[in-house]
């Protein structure tokens, strides 16, 4: 009766690991599935904060182009 116990115990076991070893794989997939869309999203952010900086850069020559026609108009209307 020990040794049926023991059987039965052990084949519980066995179907444990085995059901925990394909539940770790559907885990490891929708963790590499969300890693992919994490990078995804880091490089569509990546490229928002290029364009960012672009217009950064666009309306501050802008503003100081503005300033110098502006300091011109001064120095005309002084005269």
């Amino acid at each position: 009766m020990k040794n049926v116990i023991t059987s039965l115990l052990l084949a519980l076991l066995v179907v444990a690991v085995i059901l925990l070893s394909e539940d770790l794989k559907e885990q490891e997939a929708l963790l590499d599935e969300l890693v992919d869309k994490h990078n995804e999203h880091l490089k569509y952010t990546e490229a928002q904060m290029d364009v960012l900086i672009s217009h950064q850069k666009d309306i501050t020559s802008i503003y100081e182009y503005l300033g110098e026609v502006d300091a011109r108009r001064s120095f005309v209307s002084y005269r």
